[in-house]
C-alpha cells in the first residue's frame, strides 16, 4: 500500500470526523463553521495516523518515512491541542460561531431526554429557553461585530447593596431583563382578533413579539408582565418600531442578508440603557 494512499485515507477520515461533529446539532440553522471543531478534527486525524501506522508497520517498509509520519503527527497533535485550549485564533465572531453548535447540542439533549422528574424537566426547559435566546443573540452579534460595530461599553446594574430578602424580591436587575416567549393565548389577552405577525428567535419556540397585521398594536412579555405596544411602520416593507413608555423595539427585515438561519432582526431597548439584539424569523398570517 502506498504512502499517498495512506495520506489520503487520513485526510478523508479527518474531513469525515469534522462533518460528523455537526450531526448532534439540533437544527440546520445552528450549523456554523467552527475553528475549534476544525482543530479537534485535525487532532483526531493526527492521532489516527499514529495508531493506524503503528498497526500497519508491516505494510509500510520505509523506516525514514514512518519516523517522519510519527514525528509530524505528534507535532500536529500538539499544535492543534494548543490551538484548541489557548483559543488564540478565536475572535469574537469566531467564538460565537463555535458556541452556536455547542448550545444546539444542549437544546437537543434537553428536549429529547426521557425526563420524568419535574425538577429536572424544569431545569431542561430553562436550558432550552436560555440557549435559544443566546443563539439568536449571537446570530445578531456575529453580523453586528463582523460589520465593524465594536462597542466600548454596555449597561451595568448598580453595585450590590445591603438589604433584606424583601428588598431583594422587589429589586429588578435591568441587565437581566429580557423578552420572554409568549403563547398565543397570552397574545389574545392584549391584541384583538385578526391576522397577526410574530417574531421568533427560533422556529420551534413561541414568539417574543406579536403584532396586529397592518398596524393596530403589538404585545410583549417582560418580567412576567404582558405589555401593549404602539406600532409605527411595517417590518415587511423594511423596518417597524414598536414602543411603550420605557422601551422601544425595532424589527428590520434582512433582505439580501436573509438566509435559512434568519430573515429579520429585532433590537430591544430600555430607556435605562439596556440594548439587546436578536436575529430570527418574522412572519405574518393567521
Amino acid at each position: 500500500m502506498s504512502y499517498i494512499r495512506f495520506g489520503l485515507m487520513i485526510l478523508t477520515s479527518t474531513v469525515v470526523m469534522f462533518i460528523l461533529m455537526y450531526l448532534n446539532t439540533y437544527a440546520w440553522e445552528h450549523v456554523f463553521f467552527s475553528e475549534t471543531r476544525t482543530y479537534m478534527a485535525v487532532m483526531m486525524g493526527a492521532t489516527m495516523a499514529v495508531v493506524m501506522l503503528a498497526y500497519m508497520m508491516g505494510m509500510y517498509k520505509s523506516m525514514p518515512l514512518n519516523i517522519a509520519i510519527f514525528i509530524g503527527s505528534v507535532i500536529l497533535f500538539a499544535l492543534s491541542l494548543w490551538l484548541v485550549r489557548s483559543q488564540v485564533t478565536a475572535s469574537g465572531p469566531s467564538y460565537m460561531r463555535a458556541m452556536i453548535p455547542h448550545y444546539s447540542i444542549a437544546i437537543m439533549t434537553s428536549e429529547r431526554a426521557q425526563i420524568r422528574d419535574p425538577r429536572v424537566r424544569k431545569l431542561a426547559d430553562d436550558i432550552i429557553e436560555a440557549q435559544r435566546r443566546e443563539i439568536a443573540e449571537m446570530r445578531y452579534l456575529i453580523a453586528d461585530v463582523s460589520s465593524g460595530n465594536v462597542v466600548e461599553s454596555i449597561y451595568k446594574d448598580p453595585p450590590v447593596a445591603l438589604g433584606t430578602v424583601e428588598d431583594a424580591l422587589s429589586n429588578t436587575l435591568i441587565s437581566q431583563l429580557d423578552l420572554a416567549p409568549m403563547h398565543e393565548a397570552e397574545a389574545d389577552r392584549v391584541l384583538g382578533p385578526g391576522a397577526r405577525c410574530r417574531f421568533n428567535r427560533s422556529p420551534e419556540a413561541d414568539p417574543i413579539l406579536w403584532s396586529a397585521q397592518g398596524g393596530g398594536g403589538a404585545a410583549l412579555k417582560l418580567n412576567g408582565v404582558l405589555i401593549t405596544l404602539d406600532t409605527a411602520g411595517d417590518p415587511q416593507s423594511g423596518i417597524a418600531e414598536f414602543s411603550a413608555p420605557g422601551t422601544t423595539i425595532a424589527v428590520r427585515m434582512l433582505g439580501d442578508e436573509a438566509d435559512w438561519r434568519q430573515n429579520a432582526e429585532l433590537v430591544f431597548e430600555l430607556d435605562q440603557g439596556l440594548t439587546v439584539g436578536y436575529r430570527g424569523f418574522y412572519a405574518c398570517g393567521n
